[in-house]
Order: C-alpha cells, then structure tokens, then sequence
C-alpha cells in the first residue's frame, strides 16, 4: 500500500529556502573571487607594460628593459607580450648590441609569428645585418619589406637602406639613383631629407669627377645639379683647370639664373676674363700695417730676398700677391679673396696662431695650402692638413736639446727646473718624454713662479749646499773619519767633495771643497730674465762644474751682461744665428744686408726658406694646389738657412737647430771641434 506523500509544513519550507540560499551564496561568493582576481591581474599588466612603454619613449633603457622582462615573466600570455619581446631588441639597436637584438627578433618570429608586427621586426633585422656588415642578410630582407610590408612608411625606410648597401658596395650610381627616386616620390619628410643629405655627402665627397660630369650632363637644372656643378667648379679650381673652370661656372650660370650663389660665380667669371697673366702665384698674408707691422716687415724681406734672387724665366712664372692683414682688414676675408683665385696655388703666412686657425675652414673648403714661418703654438699644424708651418717651435727645441744630450753628449740623468707657463711646461713635457724614451733617467722636476726672484728653494731641492754648511759637513766627516753618504735618488742629490787642503793635527786649513752631483746636466726652459737670476744663484749654492741647458728664451745680451762670470759650461739652441759660419748662412746674411741695410732675424730666415721651398716645387713641376700639397708632405733635408729641414706627415718641420754657448763673455755658435791630423810619416 504506498505511502502518500507528506504534506509540506511551513517549517520544512523555511529550511529548504535556507538551503538552497546558502548553496547560491557560496557561488556567488567564488565567482566574485574568480573575477575580482582576474581584474587586478589584468590591471597589474597594464600598469607594469605602460611603466616600460613611459620608460623606453623616454630613452630610459635599463629600467624599461628591467620592466619589459618583469612583465614577460609575470604576463607571458598577455597579447601584448609580442610588443614586449620587439621592445627589448629595438633597445638592443640602440646600445649598438645588434647580435642580441637578432636573438630576441629571432625568439619573436618563432613565438609571435601571426602577429602584425612581424614587418617591424623583419626591418629592424635588415637593420642589424645592415650594422654588421652582412649585406646579403640584410639586403633580403629590406628588399621583402619593399614589396610586401603594408606600412608605406617602413616601406621607404627599407628602400633607404638599399641605397646605403649601394654605397658601402661602391655602387654609387647605383645608390644616386635610388635617393633621387626617394627626393622625386617619397611622401615623407623626414625620409626625403635624408635622402638629400645623404646626395650632398656623397656628391661632396665620394663621386669621382667622371662621374660628377656624367651626372651634370643629364640632370639639368634638377636636384643635385646645382651641387654637382659647385663641386665641378671646385675641382678645377684645386686642379688649375681654367677651361674646364670657365665652362663650369657659365653653365652654372645659364642653369640657375635664380640660385643664390649665381652673384658670386658671375664675379668668378668676370675675374677670370680680365685676369691676362695666368700665371702660379702664392699668396702672402702678413700684418704690414699695424702694431705687427714690424713683424710683418721682416718675414715680407725675407721672402723678397728669396724671389729677387731668381732667374728672369722663374720670376715669369711666379707672381707673389702680398696682402696686408693689418689694420681694418679681416685675416679671413684676405685668405678667401686669394682662395678663389684658381692661379692662386698656396699661401705664405698667416703669421700669428690664432690667426691661422681662424683660416682653417677656408683653407679647408678651398683646398689651399698655407706655409706659416712664425706661428709656433704646440699642435697648430695638427689641426687641418692644409696647414704648414715652418716655426721654430718649444716641441722642436725639447726634442732637440734631449737627443743631442743624450746622443752626442752621452749625458743619461738631467734635472729639469722649469717655469709654471706654457713656453716651459712644454718644453717639460716634451724633453723629459725624450730623455725616458731614449734610456735617460729624470732625476728631479721642480717648477718655479714666473713672479719669482729668490731660488732658494728650488736649488736646496736638487742638492745645492751654501759654502758655510758645505765646509762644516766636510770637517765633520773629517773629524770623524766618516765619509759622506752615497749618492741616490732618495734625497742625496750631492754630497761635498775635497778638492784641497793642508792638514795639521785634526784642523784642516785652506779647505776647498766641491759638491759631487748625482745627475750631469739642468735643463732649465725659461726666459733670460729669470735664468739670469737663476745661474748665479746655482752657483752661490757650490752647483758650478754642470751643463746648464736651454732653449731660445736663453738668447738674449742681456743673460751674458748680467751672469757672465756664471756662464761656464752653457748650451741653448736656437732657429736662426747670424754670425754663424755656415756657408749659406753667411751667403744668406751677406745678401740680406746688402739689400736691406740691417741684418736678418729668424722670421726672416723662415720665410726665406718658405718662399725657397715653394721655389723648389714649382721648378720640380708643382702646377696646382694638390701638386704643392704633395710635395710639401714628401719634402726632406730641405737645405735652408733656418736648418736643414723636413716636413713631417703632421706638417710641423722637423729642423737641425744651430747650437749656442758663451764664451768670453759672448754668444757663440758651438762647432765641434774636428780630430787633428796625424802626422805624415816620415818618407823614407
């Protein structure tokens, strides 16, 4: 019999609501758990990716690399995950670090191969192959990225790029051609002016002339034609090439009647016309008027001398234009006015420093040579190939003074006394450099004040002694029967010496005694006006029986009328010595005076030589700016009367210097004395 179902009760109703209200609950509950989670995870990602976005938009690299790879770890499934990866190679580019950057584009293609910035990646790559040379690799894929990229803009970047390999492969037509279709068709700004950048380099300075002409026959009045003439114009102006010069600038001319410089070529043309002479001819640019007119004078007299003296068919060929750069005239100005003069094929002067490095971009946009005989400041000649100089420079004297010491004299240990100023801190440098890289030994540097007038210091560093403490240290020892302790570079620069004496008992009269030094010469690269001070001064202090060594500063009457009596064994060095019994410096001298009424200095016999030197090169068949050039940088033991005299490949002059010492209270050259003849043997 079944059992009829039992009727709710309002009780049983109350506890199943209960029931089935908590099971809702706790789903409830769990799915707003699940999605709360879920939220900050996602707000989390883009938090951390915008921090590395905000990073690398502002050149931030390392904490935008530490950011990209903190998201990687965390959200390797985020969609953006693909940026990320495309992220830290670009940030490789950046660093130069292109091997690395292809590992990450490598992992990127592999893992992220469906996404839309595959192409970005794939440029990027050409990129790194581009960098590291591997054209092949790289011109692949920008050739790719040319024919199917979707972005127009990567597209021209990739076709900018094979213009580049062109050129690394000296394919420059090639690569011409391509930049002139980005200038002509690129929508692009920024892409079109690279473009006519990379035309002006490459039309600057990679065409050759063939090819300029080649160009200039088929562009017209287009894009780079305007260029291409101008470098034309250049070119046979370097080269004195006046027909091809003339023709250049007419067609210059005729082609852009509206172009900026078309002005300044028609004056070009007009001066050429008028010009009947053609002949070479050198530029002189010195200070005539002016408080350097002096100066000015000299180096002009030394180079009139120079010319005068030539025959009637090589005064034909040259004419020296003098220009004055004295007052109201602007040094630059006068080198330029000559600079484009194509007869013009090098300049003598300027003669102060500053003066030359304000030339230089002249110099350097006309390919002109200039050959100063004065400006000596240290690395002038270093700053512009075209620039040549025939000083006597603080660098020269050093180098000389430590390579006769050390290589004639056979002197290895030196002390170097030296002024806190440029003229002796280059020498300094210069001569302690070439005394350590020849074998010798600096035994002791010491500077001293320009200001200063009392040495005492200086020469108690180096061992000097006053005679009072110098015969009490020795009648010590004596009365001891010690003897002093030996020399070392510690601190016993000198130690006292008996030279004399009569003994009785334990006294010691007429004592005479000397200092025994642990070096055998001073250097000491200043002025005559406080080595004149100096040198008494050494010799107050028993520092007597020692080569004293200088450069020119030391060559003055002033430095013998005032320490003569201190002057014992001396030698300095100088560019230029008028009573020297050289031959062509007395034929030189002989010369000079005769025609001027006044001996010659040493500016004058620099620019003697200068003017001689360009002689020399004309007559060995210079005909042009680059032929002067080269023979300037090939010119050896150029036998002048400022010294025998070499180029060296930074342009400075490497010169055989004249050597000076005192002797009977007078500046005399020094000569070494030749070994006497034996004599004949007896004829039997």
């Amino acid at each position: 019999m079944s059992r009829s179902p039992r009727p709710w009760t309002l009780r049983t109703l109350i506890h199943w609501i209960c029931f089935f209200s908590a099971i809702l609950s706790g789903w409830l509950v769990a799915g707003t758990s699940v999605l709360s989670q879920d939220f900050e995870s996602r707000r989390g990602a883009d938090t951390l990716f915008a921090k590395a976005e905000t990073l690398f938009h502002e050149n931030q690299l390392m904490p935008a690399r530490a950011a990209y790879e903190d998201f990687l770890r965390a959200f390797s499934l985020d969609l953006r995950a693909a940026k990320a990866v495309m992220r830290l190679g670009q940030m490789d580019i950046k660093n130069k670090s292109y091997l690395s950057a292809l590992r990450h584009y490598q992992y990127f293609l592999e893992k992220f191969s469906d996404s839309t910035l595959v192409y970005r990646v794939q440029l990027d790559m050409g990129r790194c192959y581009f960098e590291l040379k591997r054209y092949p690799e790289a011109e692949k894929l920008f050739r790719q990225a040319v024919q199917v990229n979707p972005d127009p803009m990567q597209k021209w970047q990739a076709f900018v790029y094979l213009g580049y390999i062109d050129d690394q492969r000296l394919e420059l037509e090639k690569a011409f051609k391509k930049f002139r279709q980005i200038i002509d068709k690129s929508p692009f700004p920024e892409i079109k002016q690279e473009a006519i950048h990379y035309i002006e380099t490459i039309v600057k300075d990679k065409l050759t002339k063939k090819q300029l002409v080649s160009l200039a026959g088929t562009l017209g009045s287009r894009f780079p034609a305007d260029l291409i003439l101008q470098r034309l114009i250049l070119n046979y102006r370097v080269e004195r090439d006046l027909g091809n010069y003339q023709t250049s600038l007419e067609e210059f001319i005729f082609r852009f009647p509206d172009h900026d410089m078309r002005e300044h070529y028609q004056k070009l043309l007009v001066r050429l016309k008028t010009d009947s002479t053609r002949v070479m001819r050198v530029g002189v640019v010195l200070p005539l008027s002016g408080k350097r007119a002096l100066v000015g004078q000299r180096v002009l007299q030394g180079i009139q001398l120079a010319i005068n003296q030539l025959a009637t068919r090589d005064k034909s060929r040259l004419e020296m234009v003098i220009k004055d750069s004295g007052l109201g005239r602007e040094v630059v100005q006068v080198v330029e006015e000559l600079a484009q003069d194509p007869n013009v094929i090098g300049i003598i002067g300027p003669v102060l420093t500053e003066e030359v490095k304000a030339v230089i971009p002249i110099l350097e946009k006309y390919q002109l040579p200039v050959f100063t005989p004065t400006a000596s400041t240290p690395g002038l000649a270093e700053k512009s190939p075209y620039i040549f100089r025939n000083a006597l420079t603080k660098e020269l004297q050093a180098r000389f003074l430590a390579r006769h010491a050390i290589n004639e004299l056979n002197l290895y240990r030196f002390v170097v006394i030296y002024p806190t100023e440029p003229y002796g801190e280059t020498m300094r440098q210069v001569f302690e450099e070439e005394i350590r890289s020849s074998g010798g030994h600096i035994v002791e540097s010491i500077p001293y004040d320009r200001k200063q007038t009392d040495f005492k210091k200086q020469i108690l560093q180096i061992g000097g002694i006053a005679d009072d403490r110098l015969k009490a240290r020795i009648q010590r020892h004596i009365k001891r029967g010690t003897q002093p302790p030996p020399l070392n570079d510690k601190g016993n620069k000198s130690r006292p010496l008996v030279e004399g004496g009569l003994y009785a008992d334990d006294k010691v009269e007429a004592l005479k005694v000397a200092l025994e030094l642990n070096y055998d010469a001073i250097f000491i690269p200043g002025y005559y006006d406080k080595v004149r001070l100096i040198v008494p001064q050494l010799a107050f202090y028993n520092i007597e029986e020692i080569l004293l060594m200088g450069g020119n500063g030391w060559n003055s009457r002033e430095l013998v009328e005032s320490a003569r009596n201190f002057l014992k064994t001396v030698l300095f060095v100088d560019g230029f010595y008028v009573n020297s019994e050289n031959e062509r410096t007395v034929k030189f001298v002989d010369m000079f005076l005769s025609t001027f009424g006044q001996n010659p200095t040493i500016h004058s016999a620099q620019s003697y030589d200068v003017a001689n030197i360009f002689v020399k090169l004309i007559r060995e068949g210079a005909f042009n700016r680059l032929d002067v050039l080269n023979g300037l940088r090939s010119l050896k033991d150029f036998p002048g009367v400022s010294g025998d005299t070499t180029i060296l490949p930074s342009g400075d002059s490497n010169k055989t210097l004249v050597k000076l010492t005192v002797k009977e209270g007078e500046i005399v050259e020094q000569v070494l004395e030749s070994a006497e003849t034996p004599p004949a043997p007896d004829e039997e």
